[in-house]
């Protein structure tokens, strides 16, 4: 494994999905200012997970076919200026297609960011998807709270306000794509990849793809979609209506629920290298399911805070784990597997996020809504069972 190349990839990931993990956490700043309810917050974040997903196979295609190193800065410029322009408009359309420019960024640099990091990471898949993957994890981490320093404001004392230029303060975003895209840039295309790649595709001809196999992992990758992204987008909302916290309150436990996400995506990787992807994924799936079946009964913040530690760890924990089985399950396409365990499957997991919120808006709150999340859960732990490794 090239450490120096994946964490450089891993580095990229941060970046580009800093701006996904922002989202939820702007959304109380978004709801609070132009009046928006539940159902409408939840379309802005299916706005940014669709055109994140749906075009990622595409240049999944792409990247089976051609090296295009320069899809990685440019997803990150424009996932980071999609973001940053949220802002500074004040129309619901506006906002959604500011959102939808973000998702194609995503779109553009998952795909071969996951080629790149498949190439470098030598015989040891499990750790180096791990740390690619870690890197993206740490972007929904570090969101909030960019978000909590440009836009919200820290204040110290009575008198001292760190940050807090309001909605404008996004422009934030634009600045790190620019920096980190710029790094990215300058080093991946110094790469001598070329040779790696064409080994790779002369070895794939000899390979099958089992699509059954990866038809059955895409139905537990869309489960776990579900559940990631009605946590990441929700948990602000949850801690302002549910518990009556503040805004600042409700972004710090969503980073509180990603910093152990991360650690865990990382021991996860580490659990697949020495027992297997299958088994990893599996042990996961159960584990996470009496934990989010109790969730919304529970009335205690810090009760709550306390079952976000086993949420994160069974939901984080098999993610680099799918990637390298789907894209192994089709091996003959691995960039075209990534494009849809970190696309597809995903965008359709994110269409039940305005659902939920319709939910919430006209039966009972969030957590009537998040009560549905424990049937997911126990259909994407059954789905493991049919999970098996392949070389």
């Amino acid at each position: 494994m090239e450490l120096k190349k994946i964490l450089l990839v891993s580095l990229g990931h941060l970046s580009c999905d800093i701006n996904g993990g922002a989202l939820p956490a702007l959304l109380p700043y978004l709801a609070t200012a132009h009046n928006f309810d539940y159902q409408a917050c939840g379309t802005l974040a299916f706005a940014y997970s669709a055109m994140s997903s749906v075009i990622q196979p595409v240049f999944g295609l792409v990247a089976d076919k051609f090296s295009r190193s320069w899809f990685i800065p440019l997803g990150i410029l424009l996932a980071g200026f999609g973001l940053a322009s949220v802002g500074f408009f004040d129309a619901y359309w506006a906002i959604f297609a500011a959102l939808m420019l973000c998702g194609v960024g995503g779109a553009v640099f998952h795909p071969e960011g996951a080629r790149y990091a498949n190439l470098v990471s030598g015989n040891h898949k499990g750790v180096g998807l791990s740390i690619f993957s870690v890197g993206g994890n740490s972007g929904f981490v570090i969101g909030p709270l960019i978000v909590l320093l440009s836009v919200g404001g820290i204040t110290l004392g009575d008198s001292l306000t760190l940050g807090g230029f309001g909605l404008p303060g996004t422009a934030a975003f634009a600045v790190i794509a620019l920096c980190t895209a710029s790094i990215l840039y300058w080093n991946i295309s110094r790469w001598k990849l070329t040779s790696a790649a064409s080994r790779t595709v002369a070895r794939a001809e000899n390979l099958r793809n089992n699509w059954p196999a990866f038809g059955i992992l895409s139905g537990t990758i869309i489960a776990r979609s579900i559940l990631f992204l009605s946590f990441n987008t929700y948990l602000p909302l949850y801690w302002k209506s549910v518990f009556h916290q503040s805004a600042q309150i409700g972004n710090a436990m969503l980073a509180f629920f990603c910093i152990f996400g991360v650690i865990s995506n990382l021991l996860g990787g580490m659990a697949a290298d020495r027992w297997g992807f299958s088994r990893t994924i599996r042990c996961s799936g159960f584990f996470t399911l009496p934990f989010i079946t109790l969730f919304p009964f529970v009335q205690n913040p810090w009760l709550a805070a306390l079952l976000l530690i086993p949420i994160a760890v069974g939901l984080y924990a098999p993610f680099s784990s799918m990637v390298v089985l789907g894209q192994r399950y089709l091996a003959k396409n691995i960039g075209f597997a990534s494009g849809i365990t970190l696309g597809v499957a995903m965008s359709i997991g994110g269409m039940a996020t305005p659902v939920l919120g319709w939910v919430a808006d006209n039966y009972g709150g969030l957590p009537a809504a998040m009560k549905i999340l424990a049937v997911v859960t126990l259909l994407g732990a059954l789905s493991t069972l049919f999970l098996k490794d392949e070389a």
